[in-house]
């Protein structure tokens, strides 16, 4: 290794890097009233009229036919699908499906869907939900089978790093 008396302590370090932050903070300290004086030396333009009609005098007293109604809440109806009018002009009556076809078909695609959403057999029907349902009698038989003797190693090995200290 190199001479160490050659090389600046920490201290060192950090005063100088300290040093240089004051000088830098001072400059922008001074730069800063500089920008201020430009500002506010221009000249105002022309003064702006206020135009007082539509200023409140706190004296005046709201009078009650002045106070709107707050809207009453009302309960969300669920949407139902209303009949559409197509784009001839002709009413929805004459669709190509029949109403039984359509709701045979919106009765398929919702079942589909609620399945898709929220599997309806506690998840076992995917492929992660019958791997964990086949693996889990394995793993209690396994568990039952060896966790008392590696709890009583890994307990026996732990006092005796302890103890060795």
């Amino acid at each position: 290794m190199g001479d160490m008396s050659k090389e600046p302590s920490m201290e060192e370090i950090l005063s100088s890097i300290k040093r240089i932050i004051a000088e830098e903070g001072e400059e922008a300290v001074q730069a800063t009233p500089r920008r201020v004086r430009t500002d506010a030396a221009r000249p105002v333009t022309a003064p702006v009229d206020l135009d007082t009609d539509g200023i409140l005098e706190l004296t005046e007293e709201v009078g009650v036919e002045d106070v709107m109604p707050a809207p009453k809440a009302t309960a969300a109806k669920p949407v139902t699908a209303k009949p559409a009018v197509s784009t001839g002009g002709t009413p929805a009556a004459e669709t190509i499906l029949s109403v039984e076809s359509e709701v045979a078909a919106r009765h398929s695609l919702s079942a589909l869907s609620s399945m898709l959403i929220a599997p309806q057999d506690g998840g076992d029907n995917t492929l992660d939900g019958l791997v964990r349902s086949l693996l889990k009698p394995m793993l209690k038989e396994w568990l039952d089978a060896r966790l008392p003797t590696l709890v009583e190693e890994m307990v026996a090995k732990e006092i005796a790093r302890i103890t060795a200290r």
